[in-house]
């Protein structure tokens, strides 16, 4: 379907990220294919219990999609943080709902699945794929290479059961978060692929991962720190030493997330004015105080820090630095929280994009 001068970005299902894909200038947009993670069911921390039913949290989801993807260009959908027990009211599959409503609304979606779903997860991925035929996406962990014995068994065993051929399916080689201390080198990568079976038959190969921290508690307020974007050093290596291996991978990332969706509660939390901004081997976290105590209006100072650093792109770049540009001049208000994923994810995508581009000379 693409070949590895694309990218694949793998983005939480939320207001941040669907509106910034819906940002994205057309030229961007095909460059990329994103993967988007249905987040869980949000959590009622004073009623302790679901703040949700499953109808409500999916309500929205094929208009989400509508609004921020053509309807012409292919989207990975996972409902890995969907409990395998959650059914509709009317007892429909998750899954299935999602894709009913994306293909009323004549939207290109193809399902992800990885090794370890129930039977009924894959029973109704294997609907999806008799209704569709767009294929599937198989993404796979780098656990999976010490839980399988024989790996290949496993994954053809997986492909059998829908069925699927590996000339309809996109592998994702997930290696998910590799911050300290779940760190990984160029060889174990290469062992990695190594070890997968017929890489030269799948529709498409990826090799994703990601260094973000699951949260910048750590990080000083005030201040700048740069993180290492590791899972881009880490796919150079291995694009240098790509005579060991039989295909190059596509390029995957996290953008400006951790893999694993927060879990904090929501009254603990003391979320700072920070900026989250790619830049070109590693991540630029700009950081105020805290929102609760000094507010907002914080933001059009880190935006002013922000546009003097020369690893600011310019107010042209994307939309997300056009907002940066415009709050550090006060030419807009300062948002919320949602609308600095926005900034962020949206700088990143069409930033990765660019640094593919200038990597392949094109």
């Amino acid at each position: 379907m693409f070949d590895q001068k694309h990218y694949l970005p793998i983005l939480k299902g939320r207001k941040g990220e669907y509106g910034a894909l819906e940002t994205l200038s057309p030229a961007v947009k095909s460059s990329l294919t994103p993967l988007i993670e249905i987040p869980p069911i949000p959590w009622d921390w004073d009623e302790e219990q679901p703040a949700k039913s499953i109808d409500g949290h999916l309500e929205k989801v094929g208009a989400n999609f509508e609004r921020s993807w053509p309807l012409d260009r292919p989207v990975y959908v996972d409902l890995l943080w969907i409990s395998e027990n959650e059914r509709m009211s009317d007892g429909e599959h998750p899954l299935e709902y999602v894709f009913r409503v994306a293909r009323e609304r004549s939207l290109s979606a193809i399902p992800v699945i990885n090794l370890i779903r129930c039977d009924e997860y894959v029973g109704a991925c294997r609907t999806v794929l008799q209704q569709d035929n767009r294929g599937i996406c198989l993404r796979i962990q780098r656990e999976d290479f010490a839980e399988f014995p024989n790996l290949e068994s496993q994954m053809f065993g997986m492909l059998e059961s829908l069925p699927v051929s590996t000339r309809a399916t996109d592998l994702i080689l997930d290696i998910r978060s590799i911050a300290p201390p779940r760190q990984v080198d160029v060889d174990s990568v290469i062992s990695m692929v190594k070890a997968i079976p017929r890489l030269h038959e799948w529709r498409s190969f990826t090799l994703a991962a990601t260094s973000f921290p699951e949260n910048l508690t750590g990080l000083p307020p005030s201040d700048s720190s740069l993180i290492e974007r590791t899972e881009w050093r880490l796919w150079l290596d291995l694009w240098r030493r790509q005579r060991e291996i039989s295909r190059r991978p596509t390029f995957g990332d996290y953008a400006i997330s951790h893999p694993e969706p927060s879990e904090v509660e929501p009254r603990v939390m003391r979320p700072s004015a920070s900026i989250r901004y790619t830049a070109e081997e590693a991540w630029l976290v700009l950081k105020g105080r805290n929102l609760r105590d000094n507010g907002f209006a914080q933001f059009h100072q880190v935006c002013r820090d922000l546009i003097r650093r020369p690893e600011y792109s310019g107010g042209d770049f994307s939309w997300g630095d056009k907002y940066i540009y415009d709050c550090a001049n006060q030419r807009t208000g300062p948002g919320n929280l949602t609308t600095w994923r926005k900034v962020g994810t949206s700088h990143h995508v069409a930033f990765a994009v660019r640094q593919l581009a200038t990597h392949y000379g094109s």
